[in-house]
């Protein structure tokens, strides 16, 4: 087992249609503390990665991060039409100008629930791949060669 100590350690993994950064950064410190960030899609998968955090990094101050940067051109976010157009209904009332729709449609769509976000599904092939990397920056937290690449 690894004693905890001041350190980095990061991992890149390029999908299809993103990329996953995981990143830990380590002080020293006499007990774990551990700080654990993940987008809300992989948040099923939160306590087996603080178990796998605290086996393997035993103390110290522990910040985890899965950053998650979309490569793809297609996206989950989708305008709701109907909800857009009864805003610019009732915003018509409001303002009196030649510009009038620009600046209606701008207000529109910074209204509540004028964009629908698709809730991305958990892909279980997708999350071993994010778990192997997640070795690979614990590793290299310690600067551990690599006996082998895990992808």
């Amino acid at each position: 087992m690894i004693q905890s100590m001041t350190g980095y350690g990061k991992a890149v993994l390029q999908l299809p249609t993103k990329k996953v950064t995981i990143e830990i950064k380590s002080l020293n410190s006499k007990n774990l503390d551990l700080n654990v960030r993940i987008p809300s899609y992989y948040k099923e998968k939160e306590l087996a990665v603080r178990k796998k955090l605290a086996s393997a990094l035993v103390r110290g101050k522990i910040d985890f991060s899965i950053y998650v940067e979309m490569t793809s051109d297609e996206t989950s976010t989708k305008v709701n039409k109907s909800v857009v157009k009864q805003y610019i209904e009732q915003l018509r009332n409001t303002i009196d100008s030649e510009e009038r729709l620009r600046v209606l449609l701008k207000m529109a769509y910074r209204m509540p629930d004028a964009l629908n976000t698709e809730r991305e599904e958990l892909d279980e092939n997708e999350w071993d791949l994010i778990n192997k990397n997640i070795d690979i920056a614990i590793q290299k937290l310690y600067n551990i060669e690599l006996m082998k690449p895990l992808l």
